[in-house]
């Protein structure tokens, strides 16, 4: 079996799609299945030449609705069984599958839900209308990482249905925990994402700066990925930090450390960061979404709506819990963390590629 994965961007981030099919590539080395990626250049400029991978192909693509001039071209000079196609409401995926059909070959769909925001809705709105549905009955089968996710489509495009089938994303733990020793922030909640439009740390940064505690808040968010006004801000208050983009090392020890995850958030496709956390047994915070409902045991969760007033109101409810009812909710989560093992999501990518064979 020969798998070619087509995909916006794909390069080291803490999460994200990206993180998602450098997973899936994991359990297709686990099958013994070859596999080429195809991405495009969108995110290029997070990639030093060392992080490039050899087999992974760049082409240059141009927004809003990444458009990809070589994509045909590349795909057709490849050799595969099945192109697995992440994301759709662009350009790339309509021409991938296209390509695919010319070829004769299968064809799987991870939309990873629809859009995170109305940017370009005009273009959005077109494509939603117009080209998606004839994208969705060329593809094979779709990957959907929820029920929840699952229900909009079958509602939305009926005759999906039977192609729809639920696969969660898997969590592998790090080969060994650490003897981590570099704990520099005390008592400290953490956000662990970047700072795209849909995640809310500008409710997040204001609601924790109306707080009196001698908690400190650290996010993996740069200077640029926020607005002047909440850089200054962040500026005055010496127990907010704003970290960047972290290594794989670091971010480990930030999450063993962590009093808590807090995620604040419009819009998740699943958020593997939740089950990141859970693995060290952190309590979550976290926006109430039906995604994380789905996915969580609530007893481990403390859900907000994404309003100052709420999100403020659940960091003070966290921080009055006595140390045991903060640990029972990390046992929670961390217990939580059978339903996603490797085995078992592999297994489920083994079932779907024996039957398009």
């Amino acid at each position: 079996m020969k798998i070619l994965e087509i995909t916006r961007s794909f390069y080291p981030s803490i999460g994200g799609m990206e993180k998602f099919v450098a997973d899936r590539l994991k359990i297709y080395n686990a099958l013994g299945y070859d596999y080429q990626v195809i991405t495009t250049t969108h995110s290029e400029k997070q990639l030093s030449d060392s992080q490039k991978l050899d087999n992974v192909i760049y082409l240059p693509s141009y927004t809003p609705y990444e458009i990809v001039p070589k994509l045909n071209t590349a795909i057709m000079q490849q050799q595969y069984d099945v192109i697995s196609i992440n994301q759709t409401g662009y350009y790339y995926a309509v021409q991938a599958a296209k390509a695919a059909k010319r070829k004769n070959k299968k064809i799987v769909l991870t939309p990873h839900f629809l859009f995170h925001t109305d940017r370009f809705k005009i273009v959005k709105d077109f494509h939603s209308k117009f080209i998606l549905p004839e994208l969705l009955k060329q593809v094979d089968k779709i990957i959907c990482f929820t029920e929840v996710e699952a229900d909009y489509w079958k509602n939305n495009f009926q005759f999906v249905k039977n192609k729809i089938v639920i696969i969660p994303h898997y969590f592998n733990p790090p080969a060994a925990k650490e003897d981590f020793s570099r704990n520099k922030f005390g008592k400290f909640l953490l956000f662990l994402g970047r700072g795209e439009k849909n995640k809310r740390i500008d409710l997040l940064i204001k609601a924790f700066d109306k707080i009196n505690t001698d908690y400190g808040l650290v996010l993996t968010v740069a200077k640029d990925e926020i607005s002047s006004e909440l850089y200054e801000l962040v500026s005055r208050n010496k127990k907010i930090n704003l970290l960047g983009r972290v290594p794989e090392e670091e971010k480990q020890n930030l999450l063993a450390f962590a009093s808590a995850l807090i995620l604040p958030t419009d819009y998740e496709a699943f958020g593997i960061v939740n089950l990141e956390a859970s693995y060290y047994s952190k309590p979550l915070i976290l926006t109430e979404l039906s995604v994380f409902k789905n996915i969580l045991d609530d007893e481990g969760v403390i859900y907000f709506k994404n309003n100052l007033s709420d999100i403020e109101k659940a960091i003070k409810y966290f921080f009055e819990l006595d140390e045991n009812q903060k640990a029972e909710m990390g046992k929670v989560n961390y217990n939580n963390l059978q339903k996603f093992s490797f085995e078992k999501i592999t297994d489920k990518y083994s079932d779907i590629f024996k039957e398009l064979k």
